[in-house]
């Protein structure tokens, strides 16, 4: 699919941030667990000076719909196991699987593969009406308290994933959910820092 170099920048592999997300066995985490996912293209418009999260776009191959990738950030950034879902034609928008996730995958397909087969169209159902949300917060207005609360948001979602495996483990202390606590906050709103440095920062 051809795209206007002029005003886009198309990012795919072999991209270096885009290698970053196959190789790093910690992103396997945001892929399985909390259902975050990367396309395999995006477009970012150069004729623009808005931030980089309002400038990055995400076709889709099958329509040639050219999608704000907000669509898929704020309040609508994880969740998305089985990948994107176009909101015009309803087909599958290619994702990225990290190298660790499909390894993961790989050892679980006896527990995942029947349940994507039931409830697959489920899924894509949820998924669509999820966009009139996500639409929604596109037309508000992105300040520092947006990463605050996206930094707040993971770091409280990795707390609950890490608490669950020492539970299972060796079971959970008061000492140890405090210890996870205090790491999961500064990590938490470290994430989002580098998310307002990377994406919420205006085009110079």
């Amino acid at each position: 699919m051809a795209y206007d170099e002029n005003k886009y920048s198309v990012q795919k592999l072999p991209n270096p941030l885009l290698l970053h997300w196959i190789l790093n066995p910690g992103l396997a985490i945001n892929e399985v667990i909390l259902g975050q996912r990367i396309p395999k293209v995006t477009l970012i418009d150069k004729t623009s000076k808005a931030s980089l999260i309002e400038r990055t776009y995400v076709p889709c191959p099958s329509c040639g719909a050219i999608h704000s990738g907000m669509l898929w950030g704020k309040g609508n950034a994880f969740g998305h196991w089985l990948g994107y879902i176009c909101p015009n034609c309803e087909q599958k928008i290619p994702c990225l699987w990290n190298i660790f996730s499909l390894l993961l995958l790989a050892v679980l397909s006896p527990i995942w593969f029947p349940l994507k087969k039931i409830y697959e169209q489920k899924y894509i159902t949820f998924e669509l009406s999820r966009y009139k949300k996500a639409e929604t917060n596109i037309a508000k207005p992105i300040n520092k308290f947006t990463w605050i609360k996206m930094g707040a948001s993971f770091g409280l979602l990795m707390l609950a994933f890490f608490v669950a495996t020492e539970y299972f483990r060796d079971g959970i202390t008061l000492d140890k959910f405090i210890f996870l606590a205090i790491v999961n906050v500064i990590g938490g709103l470290f994430f989002g820092a580098v998310m307002w440095f990377f994406m919420g920062r205006k085009k110079g």
